[in-house]
């Protein structure tokens, strides 16, 4: 069976993390046997080639040293999921049925230009810190992501190319407020609580980078737009392109509202559960007691919440 769903994780020397976040994706998947989890470890790291028994996981050995922008895109080169979403290894999922609402928000849309917005608890809906995108996406713009990122603004050069889409008028960006991947790299800030902290040595280098990059993701947007439309004009490319030009910094653009939010009813999860306890008795009736009560201690926990409810972000 084809993953719905690959996941890409560069890791290295952080087996305890690396085994608590594969316990989590298990824990809280609808269907963890449509899900792929690719690791990407050092050649010099062998402890960090770690297996599940709940998931598939597909080892990637590259050299020691490479740019997080090189790992992403190793990683992208071995995934076969219609799906792909770029964590890290102190990620953990907090979210039954994650995986089903993601995918009910794919679905939602007449083509696979989309892109899936977990909130990490410390960007929230600031920055799209654990892009979630299709590979028809992923192949369309030529992979993953440029390899030259040493470290910071993968994400930010994810989400600018759907922000940039924005901007030409199609809005492909979903939030989903409710659906936690819980960032575990935090710091405590006196005033603001919890925040995120980047190594300045490294995030000097990425950002002129990502600066130096937009006008090729002005053309990715131009071309995923064009995906979409599936037929243009010469007039209408004449004015998308004028109005990319007047944008001359990204983060002018990451404005409230550049988002479709969804979020989930508290009262969905029950109901699911409910749902699914009612669908395994069906399918255990012929079974001995011990078989269904087996059927509904697999059904009953947390199940997803398969039917989100828009509001306006």
């Amino acid at each position: 069976m084809r993953p719905s769903f690959s996941l890409i994780v560069p890791t290295r020397g952080r087996g305890e993390k690396l085994r608590r976040f594969l316990d989590s994706v298990a824990r809280t998947a609808y269907h963890p046997e449509r899900i792929e989890v690719v690791l990407v470890v050092d050649a010099d790291d062998p402890a960090s080639l770690v297996e599940h028994p709940k998931l598939s996981v597909r080892p990637v050995v590259v050299p020691p040293g490479l740019t997080m922008g090189a790992l992403n895109s190793a990683g992208f080169e071995a995934t076969t999921g219609d799906y792909v979403m770029l964590l890290n290894d102190d990620v953990i999922v907090r979210t039954p049925g994650w995986d089903a609402i993601a995918l009910n928000c794919f679905h939602r849309f007449p083509d696979p230009f989309v892109l899936v917005h977990v909130n990490d608890t410390l960007m929230r809906d600031h920055l799209c810190t654990f892009p979630l995108t299709s590979r028809a996406f992923c192949e369309l713009v030529g992979g993953i992501c440029p390899p030259e990122y040493a470290r910071y603004r993968i994400d930010d050069h994810i989400e600018d190319v759907f922000n940039l889409l924005a901007v030409l008028g199609t809005q492909r960006v979903v939030y989903l407020p409710d659906v936690v991947f819980e960032h575990d790299n935090a710091v405590h800030h006196p005033e603001a609580g919890l925040v995120y902290m980047s190594d300045p040595v490294i995030l000097a280098l990425d950002a002129p980078r990502f600066d130096t990059l937009l006008p090729k993701r002005k053309e990715l947007a131009l071309r995923v737009r064009a995906a979409i439309e599936a037929r243009t004009d010469p007039e209408s490319e004449r004015v998308r392109r004028a109005t990319l030009e007047a944008v001359t910094l990204s983060f002018d653009i990451r404005t409230p509202g550049r988002q479709l939010v969804v979020r989930t009813p508290w009262w969905m999860a029950s109901w699911e559960a409910v749902r699914n306890a009612l669908a395994a008795l069906g399918r255990a009736r012929h079974k001995s007691a011990r078989g269904i009560i087996q059927a509904l201690r697999k059904r009953l926990p947390g199940r997803p919440i398969l039917t989100p409810r828009e509001q306006p972000g």
